[in-house]
């Protein structure tokens, strides 16, 4: 070999492990890099436990000023799925839907007040309203309620809602929209015109009373009729509603939909809701087991059913329809009150399964947690890492180094925010040194 080729040789050579060299520099660089990420992520998914699947210490540490001794954003959330089925084969367009939900038998102030909220199958929000709301002893957390919303469904359509509520009182008060009754599955339409007005109503039995109305005491709409008066000799009181023309437009496959209101049962022997036409009544078994005191009642029955005595035919309309209490003793005064008088096709079937008791993060106190110290609350972990979480939009937290080697877990969490509405979002924990 002469000179010239060694020194080709040797130049290649050298080229070639400086080549290798470097490629190696980077690759142990690389896995440096690599295993302090890895270690970030194993420290993150720790962190992520620890803020996002814990309830802290003390367990209600936002009600607190002081730092607390460990941090999470866990709380307790009850959900309660309602299925809607339609049977009749008709569609509905915001037909009003009625279930009586126990919030809290035992009273352990599981639901409060304001956290109540539903949504459907694509997490939409409905509004709601309440009656009959039973509060536990001297409190605002709920024992039971009637909840009613509107519900669109086509014929035979199966509909699914969800029913949200926990013990977190920082949570502020719905404002929900008036539920709008219209649909022509109804006779009226509104479900509520007929008892909106004394027009058409009179007194039924009784030596006194007037008929009027009461925008207090109401189910829905403005107002309730009701009737304060006095039984006669032949010991019955009641309300009647007599149109000028008989009502038509409904079939015997129909229902009677209607609240009813008594004050005071003590002393009564019968209630009952009586369908005239032209002579001829049906009459329904006496409903006043069912009423308990200043307490309304629903009271919902196909207009054709075993449960109502008498002869009927439905082809020519109904007359005028009575509410009649009846007692044993003379001299006897109660108060009568009826609201949403109308008649429907076959109501949708609602049927509530048991309550389910899940976790959820807190957007109580996650905002409690940012008038907490970064400092303090690193302390708390106990961990030498810098984080930063985010709870969708919000963070809370030091500043990501992006230079830096961050390891990160971010996973979808029911999330129950400050405002009441609950939703499935991205929460993120982020850790570097």
């Amino acid at each position: 070999m002469n000179y010239i080729d060694f020194a080709i040789a040797s130049s290649i050579f050298i080229i070639f492990f400086a080549t290798a060299l470097m490629f190696s520099a980077n690759y142990f660089s690389n896995l440096s890099s690599l295993t302090k990420t890895s270690e970030f992520r194993s420290i993150s998914e720790n962190f992520f436990r620890i803020f996002f699947e814990s309830k802290g210490v003390p367990e209600n540490w936002e009600d607190y000023s002081n730092t607390p001794v460990k941090i999470g954003l866990v709380e307790d959330l009850y959900l309660m799925s309602i299925l809607v089925k339609e049977t009749n084969g008709s569609s509905r367009t915001n037909e009003p839907v009625t279930a009586q939900i126990v919030f809290d038998e035992n009273c352990e102030n599981n639901s409060w007040n304001n956290s109540v909220r539903m949504y459907d199958d694509n997490w939409n929000q409905i509004n709601l309203e309440t009656s009959n709301t039973t509060f536990c002893t001297n409190s605002q957390y709920l024992n039971q309620t009637n909840i009613t919303w509107n519900v669109n469904i086509s014929a035979n359509q199966n509909k699914k809602y969800y029913l949200y509520y926990s013990p977190d009182n920082g949570i502020t008060n719905p404002i929900y929209a008036t539920l709008v009754y219209n649909t022509s599955s109804w006779m009226p339409s509104d479900g509520d015109s007929w008892t909106e007005t004394t027009t058409d109503w009179s007194r039924y039995g009784g030596t006194s009373g007037t008929v009027t109305n009461d925008s207090v005491n109401k189910i829905k709409g403005n107002r309730s009729v009701n009737i304060t008066g006095t039984f006669d000799n032949s010991n019955k009181l009641g309300l009647q509603y007599d149109s000028p023309g008989n009502i038509t437009g409904i079939s015997s496959d129909w229902y009677i939909d209607v609240w009813v209101y008594v004050d005071n049962t003590a002393g009564l022997s019968s209630f009952y809701i009586t369908l005239y036409l032209d002579l001829l009544s049906n009459t329904n078994n006496d409903i006043l087991p069912y009423l308990n005191n200043s307490t309304w009642y629903h009271f919902v029955k196909p207009l054709v059913d075993t449960s109502w005595s008498g002869d009927y035919n439905i082809s020519n309309g109904i007359d005028y329809v009575s509410f009649v209490i009846y007692n044993n003793t003379q001299g006897l005064t109660k108060t009568i009150k009826v609201d949403g008088l109308h008649f429907k096709k076959k109501p949708l079937e609602v049927k509530t399964f048991p309550e389910e008791k899940i976790t959820a993060v807190s957007g109580t106190k996650f905002d409690a947690l940012k008038n907490v110290s970064y400092d303090d609350v690193r302390k708390t972990v106990g961990e030498n890492y810098k984080f930063s979480l985010g709870v969708g939009n919000e963070t809370y937290g030091g500043n990501i180094n992006m230079s830096a080697n961050v390891g990160c877990s971010e996973y979808p969490k029911i999330v129950e925010n400050k405002n009441g509405s609950v939703s499935k979002t991205i929460v993120k924990m982020c850790v570097w040194k």
